[in-house]
């Protein structure tokens, strides 16, 4: 900026940049008029300037009784709180409110700036995940207290294996020896689409399991506003936003997602987080080929408002696909060290087969390398075969 701006220059170019944000912004003065709205108040509401806050946003005679403007005026301390608002169509949204104070060069409180953010959405998202756990706990309430049972119902939402037709699908899930935070599943999206997907949440317990459980059942029913589910990408943003850490005990997890339209033989996937999926192609001793599949985007629920990529895949029949988390490879030998990644990989490798499952010999060197009756973590691998 020239530092010969004017006052009023400054001030043109200040109210310049605040119509380009996506939040509304309002100034209040002492009185509670107001006296500042940027663009997107004035689009949803209507010009108030000089109206009180209360009669222009709430239909209200006098002030509410948890005014967040008049607590910040009187002591200057920032407010955040939830607050409905009726819009110019009649519509009602769900707004977080930030209100701070505004103190002129002496320091005294002369007014406030409200940053307000639709967040109807969030509040749906969140309110159809909270009658999701609601029916998890009322079921889990007649289980039994002992964590095996707590991974048999696990089980429960775990898919039918295909058997039969161009796609089959085959899965291995070995619940640790603490109950964990795996899960999976896989459904038609519509006749030519078919998605898949494996998650894997922080932690072990109650907690986790039952963070995992929603997860599943939101992506089973597309119960993701705005969302379209052919895109991995938009899944794995509204997922971010509508399981935050902060709001599940500090879980995040991670996902492996795809889909597979039947008539183009692609794939369209992403990943956060998570363990490659691989890809093996071909079959025969001179060219058969191995690709690792994953994006390189962040966990879900660790930051907001994160954007995720997706990648294109073109399967060439035959193929088999494999998912899976990092119990499958992370297992402690029976010297101490740790099996890894990349002797996973190897013995994938060595042991893939076009005509039939390798699930078995995988789960039966795993258990050999542990030298333990149980897993330390969910051993969870899902295939699937491409014909």
């Amino acid at each position: 900026m020239n530092v010969n701006t004017s006052g009023k220059q400054r001030e043109e170019l200040l109210k310049m940049a605040l119509d380009t944000v996506s939040d509304g912004v309002t100034v209040i003065d002492n009185c509670l008029k107001i006296q500042y709205q940027n663009k997107i108040v004035v689009q949803l509401l209507g010009s108030k300037i000089g109206e009180r806050c209360y009669e222009a946003y709430r239909g209200r005679n006098e002030p509410c009784g948890d005014c967040m403007v008049l607590e910040v005026l009187k002591d200057g301390r920032e407010r955040r709180g939830i607050r409905d608002i009726s819009h110019l169509d009649g519509d009602i949204s769900l707004v977080e409110m930030r209100t701070a104070a505004i103190k002129d060069a002496e320091g005294k409180i002369i007014g406030a700036v409200e940053v307000a953010r639709d967040v109807t959405d969030q509040k749906k998202a969140e309110a159809l995940l909270n009658k999701t756990l609601l029916e998890r706990n009322e079921v889990l309430n007649q289980l039994n207290n002992e964590l095996s049972d707590a991974a048999g119902y696990v089980k429960t939402v775990l898919p039918q294996k295909i058997s039969s037709g161009g796609l089959l699908t085959d899965w291995r899930f070995i619940p640790s020896v603490s109950l964990g935070g795996d899960s999976f599943g896989y459904h038609w999206i519509d006749e030519d689409h078919f998605a898949l997907y494996l998650i894997d949440v922080s932690g072990h317990g109650w907690a986790a399991s039952l963070l995992s459980v929603s997860v599943i059942n939101v992506l089973r029913s597309h119960a993701l506003p705005k969302t379209d589910f052919h895109k991995p990408e938009q899944v794995l943003y509204a997922l971010n936003n509508t399981f935050p850490a902060e709001r599940h005990n500090d879980m995040f997890f991670t996902i492996w997602y795809g889909v597979y339209s039947i008539s183009s033989r692609q794939l369209i996937y992403a990943s956060g987080g998570h363990p490659p999926a691989l890809l093996f192609s071909g079959f025969s001793l001179e060219n058969a080929q191995l690709e690792q599949l994953r994006t390189p985007n962040f966990i879900i629920g660790g930051e907001p408002d994160t954007i995720y990529q997706s990648r294109i895949q073109k399967i060439r029949v035959p193929a088999r696909l494999f998912v899976f988390s990092d119990g499958v490879f992370d297992i402690t030998k029976g010297d101490g060290s740790i099996w890894g990644l990349n002797e996973f990989l190897d013995f994938m490798a060595q042991s893939s087969n076009a005509d039939q499952s390798n699930l078995d010999s995988l789960l039966n060197h795993a258990q050999e390398l542990s030298q333990k009756e149980t897993f330390d973590d969910d051993f969870t691998i899902l295939e699937i075969a491409f014909s």
